[in-house]
């Protein structure tokens, strides 16, 4: 069964071209590992080198038009062609609610993370190649209200309509659009954190009851970027241990009506 496992693994992506913005480190770099070992052609667009590894990197700040289509194109150049685009890509300003949020940090927010998508659809929609498949990373918050992060929810909201529009877009040329709405996951921008509460919260509240690895949220990428997924487009899908379902505790007490089994009217 384990080699029939890895049989299949090695054939998903076999042939394929991926470019994974923020694919040095995170999820980003679960990604990258889990589309290598499934036979695509990975490189990275980052700020920042990866540690470890022998992908295609180009040094490029995706938040910029001219960043990311020089990496688009870097890989055009050295490879020959491009499959899937993954905007990964993001920064985490989370615990800065709406009074502290300066204009300085809310363009960096949307630059970061709704901007590049967008810049990233613009450049499939031109450089993908027939039947290829973009995948954006959105998050929990981009569908649930949350404090004390009033810039990375909207602009992950800002996702989850890019892919919707995206995908009525790039449709003519058969390319796929969707989205991965994670929910807490542990990586360093979150387990770094001194005494993060974060994590206690979202573990308490989680019907799973725990945060999730980059692990568990990396193989639907795969999937999405595979032909198997081919008809489908256009979703934004929660990968959150049951989170965005609701909450697994809601302590209440029944109604004054509800005596002894039955309702009193």
């Amino acid at each position: 069964m384990v080699r029939l496992k890895e049989e299949y693994a090695a054939r998903t992506l076999e042939g394929k071209v991926a470019l994974v913005t923020g694919g040095s480190a995170g999820l980003g770099a679960e990604i990258v590992q889990r589309f290598t070992d499934s036979g695509a052609c990975v490189a990275i667009a980052d700020v920042k080198a990866p540690e470890s590894g022998d992908c295609h990197f180009t040094r490029a700040d995706v938040a910029h038009a001219e960043g990311f289509a020089a990496a688009v194109e870097a890989v055009i150049e050295d490879i020959g062609k491009l499959d899937i685009i993954v905007n990964n890509a993001a920064i985490q300003p989370h615990g800065i609610p709406l009074e502290d949020t300066t204009p300085e940090l809310l363009d960096r927010v949307f630059h970061t993370n709704s901007h590049a998508v967008f810049y990233g659809l613009q450049l499939a929609k031109k450089y993908l190649s027939e039947g290829g498949s973009v995948i954006n990373t959105s998050s929990f918050v981009g569908s649930i209200g949350a404090p004390n992060c009033p810039s990375y929810a909207a602009s992950k909201a800002a996702v989850d309509h890019l892919t919707r529009v995206g995908a009525m877009e790039l449709a003519p040329k058969q390319i796929t659009v969707n989205a991965v709405a994670p929910g807490l996951i542990l990586t360093p921008a979150v387990t770094t954190i001194p005494n993060n509460p974060e994590i206690r919260f979202i573990e308490e509240r989680t019907p799973l009851g725990r945060a999730a690895l980059p692990a568990d949220i990396a193989p639907l990428y795969e999937f999405l970027a595979s032909d198997a997924a081919r008809f489908i487009t256009g979703t934004v899908i929660p990968v959150d241990g049951g989170l965005s379902a609701g909450w697994n505790r809601y302590d209440l007490s029944p109604p004054l009506e509800w005596v002894d089994g039955q309702w009193q009217s």
